[in-house]
């Protein structure tokens, strides 16, 4: 009977020992924990190996996060813990802070439950006393204008002009929690391209028109008082367009969409960087996997990322090819006005 008791009481002990992890198990003298914590995305679940006071090993599983974005992190963000042999000390990764976080709340919760509860415990905070989210928000507008694409049959240049436009909400670190881009585009009416808003001029002023866009001139167009603000308000936006504006991988507005999702929880700065390290320097389109005609400086600057990055701008390209940066708009500085032009925005909690 003694035995027996002293055998309970030792099991206690062990159990008292770890009482504040959320599981454990023993795996060959060492021991497993899993924990949770919340990412950008949804739920991040870690599995935490420990020996000897060390984190030897960890799995992380996000399957909410972004792609090219939480998962890139999830996966720096383990192997800098493993070989630390803990999270003090390590750092987010730029550009993916809430699931950094998530991933460091998740192996504390595993270890320390009692101090990194799940689900959070949030404090009530009086309604009257903060304003949550101190967010701001910010119209960008970006316009330029270009000769051309190209020239009609007659030799008479096209004329185009854009404006870009990034409407965009900001929390209080300057992260992009909200991005909604759209863009105008405008050439004169000799250009063949199906869709395109048209501009012949001033009313009295006519230009060549190509009517059914085969790249033939079929006569002149001019307006009148009435059809000139007629033709103006007729313009659409490439959202506007919707289907009818079709790219190489989709629509134009499903590849703004992706680009959206890819720069939600970016600061702007960090957005210039992204665009610096994935984008061509040539036409500001995302990097592909090189082929017979890249380009050598295009070849050189993918060569130089490493396997997790490749895989990332696959996904991203089989969505996304359209240029952030060229002669059809810049959508880059449409996001840096967006910062430019910020108001506050009022919150009220409770």
């Amino acid at each position: 009977m003694k035995k027996a008791l002293s055998l309970a009481l030792a099991l206690l002990m062990v159990a008292a020992m770890f009482a504040g992890c959320s599981q454990t198990e023993e795996v060959a003298g060492a021991e497993t924990f899993t924990g949770t914590g919340d990412g950008f995305g949804g739920q991040i679940v870690a599995t935490v190996t420990v020996e000897d006071g060390k984190i030897t090993a960890l799995d992380v599983e996000g399957a909410s996060e972004s792609a090219g974005i939480g998962d890139v992190a999830i996966t720096s963000l383990v192997e800098a813990i493993v070989a630390a042999g803990t999270v003090e000390g390590i750092d987010v990764v730029a550009g993916a802070t809430w699931t950094s976080n998530g991933v460091i709340y998740a192996i504390n919760n595993a270890l320390d439950s009692a101090n990194y509860p799940y689900p959070v415990v949030k404090e009530e905070a009086d309604a009257e006393a903060i304003a949550a989210a101190e967010a701001t928000f910010g119209l960008g507008i970006q316009s330029d204008g270009r000769l051309g694409p190209g020239s009609d049959d007659t030799g008479v240049p096209v004329y185009s002009f854009n404006q870009v436009y990034a409407t965009v909400v900001f929390d209080a670190e300057g992260r992009i929690m909200s991005l909604r881009l759209d863009q105008l585009e405008v050439a004169t009416p000799n250009y063949d391209g199906e869709g395109m808003p048209h501009f012949a001029g001033w009313p009295g002023f006519e230009y060549n028109y190509d009517e059914n866009h085969d790249a033939v001139v079929d006569g002149t167009l001019g307006y009148d008082d009435d059809s000139f603000l007629a033709a103006i308000n007729g313009w659409q936006s490439k959202r506007e367009r919707g289907d009818d504006y079709k790219m190489n991988s989709g629509t134009w507005s499903s590849e703004a969409d992706k680009f959206e999702e890819i720069f939600v929880g970016m600061t702007v700065e960090e957005v210039n960087e992204w665009f610096e390290k994935y984008c061509s320097d040539l036409n500001g389109r995302p990097l592909k996997e090189p082929g017979e005609k890249t380009k050598d400086e295009d070849r050189a600057k993918y060569e130089a990322l490493t396997d997790d990055e490749k895989a990332m701008l696959v996904d991203l390209t089989a969505i996304a090819t359209m240029s952030l940066n060229d002669g059809h708009g810049n959508i880059l500085g449409a996001i840096k006005a967006a910062v430019e032009a910020c108001k506050n925005v009022d919150i009220t909690v409770g």
